[in-house]
């Protein structure tokens, strides 16, 4: 079924693919997830913008199409899945936080299970490893978040490296943002600001995102579908801001980073999958 849906979803740039696969039960079953087709392309990662340039030195990169959650992953789904909630503000239709990349990776594995998908991680203790070719859940790498905060196809593919990052859905960030200024310092409902160009919500702020990849410089060669230095660095990437902080923070270029088995009410994650 998904495979046939997913070939549907290719007819054009984007679109919005709600999928309804059978659960098999885990704590319960699994409620729908919708993800967004997100055709691959060739772009510029990072900003050549002020103060930020060293830390998102730009270079060009190759990202393969892909689904990407079209929210952040939900109090509702998390629960639906793992049988809890960690939450620290609670709400079904809120972000869950105070999750770890830990937590992130094992919510995906466990996902994958109850859908019947081959699960994307080997967990061994803290030691974890990806199957690049498995077709479950699994998080987003930091060139496919950003390539997709920016719009994918209809926004990020240009000649030249940014100027200036805008934020995730134009440059209007109280408009698709929630940050210090708006959030009344607490997460708000996913999907309550205006999409992006490919209608994935919340990609500037609410709560950080974890990224699959360690943290590190950027690499001054072009690249295809890069997954972050081999080498730990003990710190994974995070990525879009949070309801804390700053608006130069939501930013699409911005780069964040932590320790992965860190958790804070601020932290969350969304969710991608292998378009092939």
């Amino acid at each position: 079924m998904f495979r046939l849906l997913a070939k549907l979803q290719k007819t054009g740039l984007f679109g919005i693919l709600l999928l309804f696969i059978p659960g098999m039960l885990t704590h319960a079953d699994p409620l729908p997830v919708e993800m967004v087709f997100v055709e691959g392309g060739t772009y510029w990662m990072g900003s050549n913008e002020g103060a930020f340039a060293a830390n998102e030195k730009p270079y060009q990169v190759t990202v393969s199409s892909c689904y990407i959650a079209m929210t952040e992953t939900t109090q509702e789904l998390w629960s639906s899945v793992m049988g809890s909630n960690p939450s620290r503000f609670q709400g079904k239709d809120r972000p869950v936080e105070y999750v770890s990349w830990y937590d992130a990776v094992r919510f995906c594995n466990a996902l994958s299970k109850a859908e019947g998908l081959e699960e994307a991680y080997t967990i061994s203790g803290s030691t974890i490893e990806w199957n690049h070719k498995a077709n479950g859940y699994r998080l987003p790498t930091e060139a496919e978040w950003e390539y997709a905060a920016r719009g994918g196809p209809l926004g990020a593919v240009g000649e030249s490296a940014l100027s200036r990052a805008l934020y995730a859905g134009g440059s209007n960030a109280s408009s698709v943002a929630w940050y210090d200024a708006n959030s009344g310092r607490t997460t708000k409902s996913v999907a309550t600001k205006e999409a992006n160009e490919l209608g994935l919500y919340d990609m500037s702020g609410n709560v950080w995102e974890w990224c699959w990849d360690w943290y590190n410089n950027y690499p001054g060669d072009p690249q295809e579908n890069p997954s972050g230095p081999e080498v730990s660095s003990g710190r994974r990437v995070l990525r879009g801001g949070a309801w804390f902080t700053p608006v130069n923070l939501v930013r699409t270029t911005y780069r964040y980073w932590n320790a992965p088995g860190f958790k804070v009410n601020s932290v969350g994650f969304r969710i991608a999958r292998n378009a092939e």
